[in-house]
């Protein structure tokens, strides 16, 4: 150890810092400006971890999280820290801001102290918006494109700042990379160094007192730094420490939500440390919205700086303080009514609550199917692996322009909910021409038919025996399905096993993947619409794979509606 002091003075650097006088002794109000140091030093150490598996890009990000949270040994446990302590560190900013003002520390000569230590509330915050958009899911896709639409709003260079925020016009890769820059970059260099200077300045000038003791009190409870207040340091970053490592194992780690999909009608809403902002937002719409989002936050946070030049106060008690104690007040408690309300009305609302679910279930499908590799188009690419939802998306882009499905989509065409199940199948049997099914397209030749009911079902049941060509159809429902064909004349229109018309579709193997496929590919085929076909053929416009996802989307619907 003297070889080690001899040439590099450790010691005596030891010592520099642990001999600061505590004026009026140690106290546990002193302690969240450490706790948020510590804080702070928790992020760096655990971001470092994490950006070690981190890819900041847009077909790589959302992957690279997956990996570290499901893949990597902990992994799951060092990104619910960094999370937390996100949130960590802006309530502890906010105690050590209050317990700075309660005292009166900001008075001069610490005015400098007192803006320097603003400036690095606001850097805190940025790291919460900057932070939430690298997963690139949609819960921090769509939340980020509402902090940069806010920012499109201030006046004359609002738009300006928004596209270099963004890195262009829309959301992309250079968004991704810009954000992920100011998170590892510049936002901890800018904290850093305000960090140096507020430190600086309060070695400076020294711990601000208790305003009840007089000055000879003062002076003879005096202490060192060492080691009374670093023992009452120590013990509160362990006790915040212990908190966040509760509340991870609580959380289970952070969220993982879907990966982010820009065509989907996603409702967004910011972390909790912004709800207040966006509940404001709700009081001010159309033009006056800018009142809201800039007007009004920018107002505040310029009183706040100025705060130390607008309230001279002689004294630091703050009974005789009331006017800032009192704003201070009012300001939080606005903060928290709007955070609360925001919930509140989350929390009531029902496509909320509906989204909310979804997400859940479909950020578990996401996870599940990632685990069988991700393909190198990005993370919405796992769906590729599950033919339900890739068949749905595909159904959703192509087809519901012109069918109805569960109450949404256009009208010109058979409503596909339930579709080639038996319900739908009686119940066009009964009235084929009703808008449900072919009444709006010029398919209209089919009667309807007055059938019993038992004939009725056993033509359905007949029917859809041949949606499934391995099993061999049961004999009776055959000879009974064909005879109910032959009887009611169905074969003027239609073929079945090699015999009947050729102006309505086959019925071998009708509703079968093959039957299905054949159809989209080519409705205007012979053995379907003929000249009757207003659908467009598929057979150029979907792959293969993109052609078996969508027929299993469909059949989905048949059997678990049959």
């Amino acid at each position: 150890m003297k070889w080690l002091e001899d040439r590099t003075g450790l010691n005596g650097l030891f010592d520099k810092f642990t001999d600061e006088p505590v004026e009026g002794g140690a106290k546990w109000s002193y302690v969240f400006g450490s706790a948020l140091v510590f804080v702070f030093i928790m992020q760096i150490v655990s971001g470092v971890i994490l950006a070690t598996c981190y890819s900041p890009s847009t077909t790589d990000a959302w992957g690279s999280v997956y990996y570290i949270q499901h893949k990597t040994f902990s992994g799951w446990f060092v990104r619910g820290m960094h999370n937390v302590g996100s949130s960590a560190m802006i309530v502890l900013a906010v105690l050590h801001m209050a317990q700075t003002l309660i005292f009166g520390a900001y008075r001069k000569p610490r005015e400098l102290n007192w803006i320097s230590g603003v400036f690095m509330l606001f850097i805190i915050l940025g790291f919460g918006l900057t932070g939430y958009l690298l997963p690139w899911d949609q819960k921090g896709y769509w939340a980020t494109q509402v902090a940069t639409s806010i920012m499109g709003l201030v006046p004359v260079i609002g738009e300006f700042v928004k596209g270099v925020i963004q890195g262009g016009n829309d959301y992309g890769n250079l968004t991704l990379t810009r954000f992920y820059s100011f998170h590892v970059f510049f936002l901890p260099a800018g904290l850093m160094a305000f960090m140096a200077i507020h430190i600086y300045l309060f070695r400076r000038h020294g711990v601000t007192p208790h305003w009840k003791p007089g000055e000879m009190e003062l002076k003879k409870k005096t202490q060192p730094f060492w080691p009374d207040q670093v023992f009452k340091d120590v013990i509160f970053a362990f006790i915040v420490f212990i908190s966040m490592v509760v509340v991870v194992l609580y959380m289970n780690g952070a969220e993982l939500q879907s990966p982010a999909d820009p065509s989907s009608n996603y409702i967004a809403r910011p972390e909790w440390y912004f709800l207040f902002l966006f509940q404001l937002l709700k009081y001010f719409e159309g033009e006056l919205e800018v009142v809201g989002a800039i007007i009004i936050p920018s107002i505040v946070a310029s009183l706040i700086i100025a705060l130390p030049f607008i309230f001279r106060s002689r004294s630091r008690s703050p009974l005789k303080r009331l006017p800032v104690m009192g704003s201070f007040g009012a300001c939080l408690a606005g903060v928290i009514f709007l955070t609360i309300m925001s919930s509140i009305s989350d929390s009531g609302n029902e496509r909320i609550i509906k989204q909310k679910e979804e997400s859940e279930k479909l950020a578990h499908v996401a996870i599940k199917l990632a685990a069988l590799g991700i393909p190198p188009q990005g993370g919405m690419a796992v769906f590729q692996n599950d033919p339900m939802y890739s068949g749905e998306q595909l159904f959703r882009q192509h087809c519901i322009i012109c069918h109805s499905f569960e109450g949404a989509g256009g009208n010109s065409a058979p409503d596909l909910t339930a579709y080639n199940s038996k319900p739908w199948l009686i119940g066009f049997m009964q009235d084929p021409n009703a808008p449900k099914y072919y009444g709006r397209t010029k398919i209209n030749v089919m009667p309807e038919y007055d059938l019993e009911k038992e004939d009725l079902s056993n033509l359905v049941e007949f029917l859809l025996a041949q949606a499934e060509p391995d099993k061999e159809i049961d004999p009776v429902l055959k000879e009974t399905g064909e005879m109910i064909l032959e009887e009611n004349e169905c074969y003027i229109c239609h073929t079945y096993d090699g015999y009947g018309g050729d102006t309505a579709p086959v019925l071998d193997n009708f509703a079968s993947d093959k039957w299905l496929r054949s159809m989209i590919e080519d409705p205007g085929q012979k053995e379907f619409f003929g000249k009757f076909n207003n659908m467009p053929a598929y057979k150029d416009k979907l792959s293969k794979q993109e052609m078996d996802n969508l027929v299993y989307f469909l059949q989905s619907l048949r059997k678990k509606s049959y």
